[in-house]
């Protein structure tokens, strides 16, 4: 059986976002070159510069030097230099980072280098009592989801609602349920999957292992 990673970290210590884009011009309403009506779904910001520095803030003014922020995918654009100077603006100093599908520029030498704790594909981490899945993409069943452990995701950009016990994490559909481009407490998020039914459309049921 897959085993749930325990995280050194107290659950009022963990965030979690995905899909920042950081550089990303075409997700920015005001520089976008998408035509409407898909410009009217961009990131309503007057520059990207605006929208790079919101994106910091939201990460800064919430997550702490000591606290974990879990990030499911698609860190930024722009190459090395965007990697690495968005990272240099974050304060936290511990950061797991889950491969988006833009994220072919980044490796494990950015582990080795200090930037990110981890950069894996799929996480299965235990922070107390909480056990929960992280990937970029969502997924309709997951490890342990017949037994109510949630999968937090991005990918979709608040475009698409998952079934069962799970949660867009990406910071624009954050941004419709609190009001700002920031992470999501991993206790909100928590309560949030655990309002939502159970989905069991498979060979298991919540008796089995």
């Amino acid at each position: 059986m897959i085993k749930f990673a325990p995280l050194p970290f107290s659950i009022g210590q963990v965030y979690l976002t995905s899909d920042t884009h950081y550089g990303h011009k075409n997700i920015c309403s005001a520089v976008s070159d998408w035509d409407l009506p898909e410009r009217q779904r961009c990131r309503n910001f007057s520059s990207i510069e605006e929208m790079n520095q919101a994106i910091v803030d939201g990460i800064n003014n919430s997550v702490g030097p000591g606290d974990l922020l879990i990030h499911c995918g698609d860190w930024s654009f722009g190459g090395w230099e965007n990697i690495v100077g968005f990272r240099k603006k974050i304060q936290c100093k511990n950061i797991i980072l889950l491969q988006g599908n833009h994220d072919h520029q980044i490796s494990q030498q950015h582990v080795r280098d200090g930037y990110f704790r981890e950069f894996v594909q799929i996480g299965f981490y235990r922070v107390e009592y909480i056990r929960f899945v992280c990937a970029h993409y969502p997924m309709s069943i997951w490890h342990q989801s017949h037994h109510d452990v949630p999968l937090f995701y991005g990918h979709v950009h608040s475009s698409f609602e998952n079934v069962g016990k799970s949660l867009d994490v990406g910071i624009d559909n954050i941004f419709h349920i609190n009001g700002a481009y920031q992470p999501v407490a991993l206790a909100q998020a928590y309560e949030i999957c655990m309002s939502k039914p159970t989905y069991l459309e498979s060979h298991h049921q919540p008796h089995t292992t």
